[in-house]
């Protein structure tokens, strides 16, 4: 009986061991741990606006001015045209063939940046991003900023700027002692940045928004009048909007 209940304990070990190894080999967590990270479960969630990746700069300056509209309805037609984009501030992406998820983010900056991944990697001056990743949420700047860190570097970080978990002028501090390339966040804490002197526009060459992404409520960035119009005074501040289309010039992409 003893040898018995010997057998069928090794027996039942044997089966978890290879219950394990089966998990393993399919790439699946173990039963008794998480499937899936948060991350991943929400990369899987995502929906994006597949239109955003075929519009050329024309069609893009059409879709703003359309939002602009909506966002602003008690504004007169010269205000409205002040707010306007023009063509020429955007860089044409919609020959990026893969779809605008979080996933492929590093790829489309690499693809659209004349230094690539080196460039994207480097920064000479602190507080002195070159380049803005505009987002619609906390949760979102984190997922992107996750795929972001392949840029981060020994010298060179990736920020990840959330207004809702950090104080304004913890993100000061960080971005005054740190060379920062990449800095994410939602348009309104961007905008304090520039403002208190912690993120300086002339380093600024390219400006991201994220505008395919929609949130659990299935609605883009340009669909939430409290993101919307902070970002159009993101983007129309002096500073930006008088180096659009000039040689020193600020390309905006829609991701």
């Amino acid at each position: 009986m003893a040898e018995q209940k010997k057998k069928m304990k090794g027996h039942k070990v044997a089966g978890t061991k290879r219950s394990l190894n089966d998990a393993a080999d399919s790439g699946l967590e173990p039963p008794t741990k998480r499937a899936a990270p948060e991350a991943a479960m929400r990369q899987q969630q995502t929906e994006v606006d597949e239109t955003i990746a075929m519009m050329d700069p024309a069609l893009l300056a059409d879709h703003f001015a359309k939002f602009v509209r909506k966002s602003f309805p008690d504004s007169s037609s010269i205000e409205l045209e002040d707010q306007f984009l023009p063509t020429k501030a955007f860089l044409n992406t919609s020959d990026f063939n893969k779809r605008h998820t979080a996933v492929n983010l590093p790829e489309f900056l690499e693809k659209f940046s004349d230094k690539g991944k080196t460039g994207l990697s480097s920064c000479d001056d602190k507080a002195s991003p070159h380049t803005l990743v505009v987002t619609s949420s906390g949760i979102r700047t984190a997922d992107l900023t996750r795929e972001l860190r392949v840029f981060n570097n020994e010298n060179v970080k990736v920020a990840k700027l959330i207004a809702k978990h950090m104080k304004l002028k913890d993100n000061v501090e960080y971005m005054q002692k740190t060379r920062v390339g990449i800095a994410i966040g939602t348009p309104g804490r961007l905008k304090d940045l520039i403002d208190a002197g912690a993120l300086k526009p002339k380093g600024i060459r390219r400006i991201v928004v994220d505008g395919s992404y929609r949130d659990q409520k299935k609605r883009t960035i340009f669909e939430m009048n409290e993101l919307f119009q902070p970002l159009m005074t993101l983007l129309n501040s002096d500073e930006l909007r008088q180096r659009y289309g000039t040689d020193d010039k600020i390309d905006i992409l829609v991701f």
